[in-house]
């Protein structure tokens, strides 16, 4: 009889990604082979690994950018200044950071024939750089932790190339938070029965001379209705103030 470890056989399982178009036609991109052992001895085998699971959301999300990017570079605009059509002039590339790793835009550029006017792709924003579902959940998580676990937390289980700086999420948080002063208010429909709010500081002063002191504000807000709390905190340092 064959040792055991002669039976154990890998199997393997293709993805392929088919884009279907209105009309029924279609075409079929293979994105990913993954290769498993048949073979549970090891419970570690069981189903898709996080390395495997990331290379696999990263190599879909640049298949389907691929596929938007050439049905949005279809699109003609009319000159903004003649309303004549134009022609594309030539096509530039944009680097995106997606939850799903970054990725590139090839985007056409545009010349009217009429008067000579340059304009860009139809509907595409301005000087983006980033997802807003990447920066909503960097400032999310970057509310509940420090900005180096934050940063920690997004680069172990999401494909994420850039934006993953610690720093870079700091920015973000405060970016976002600075919007939120220009937008209205939301009641909610049922109010709050109570709310707690607690408020604690401490001083830390440094032991050798001339170093720096500390001083950490932190407030705590709960809801009877949820049970959630929302932290809040804020040091100095010497007079510099940064506010988590």
């Amino acid at each position: 009889m064959a040792p055991f470890s002669l039976w154990m056989a890998r199997v393997a399982w293709v993805v392929r990604l088919v884009e279907t178009s209105a009309d029924g036609d279609g075409q079929s991109t293979d994105v990913m082979k993954i290769a498993k052992p048949n073979d549970l001895g090891d419970i570690a085998n069981l189903g898709l690994s996080l390395a495997e699971a990331k290379e696999l959301l990263a190599a879909i999300q640049h298949e389907v950018v691929a596929a938007q990017a050439r049905e949005h570079a279809v699109r003609r605009p009319s000159c903004r200044s003649c309303g004549a059509a134009c022609h594309v002039k030539d096509y530039r590339q944009h680097r995106i950071a997606t939850l799903f790793s970054q990725v590139t835009v090839s985007l056409p550029r545009f010349r009217c024939m009429a008067c000579g006017e340059i304009e860009g792709g139809d509907d595409w924003p301005p000087r983006c750089r980033s997802a807003p579902e990447l920066d909503r959940l960097q400032a999310h998580l970057s509310a509940l932790m420090t900005y180096r676990v934050a940063a920690g937390v997004l680069e172990q289980m999401f494909p994420i190339e850039v934006g993953k700086d610690h720093e870079t999420l700091r920015r973000h948080t405060m970016k976002l938070g600075g919007e939120l002063r220009h937008r209205p208010v939301v009641r909610p429909a049922m109010p709050t029965a109570a709310i707690s709010i607690s408020v604690d500081s401490i001083f830390i002063r440094s032991c050798e001379e001339g170093e720096r002191h500390l001083e950490v504000r932190v407030g705590n807000v709960e809801t009877d209705d949820d049970g959630v709390d929302r932290c809040s905190g804020q040091w100095s340092d010497r007079g510099r103030t940064s506010g988590r």
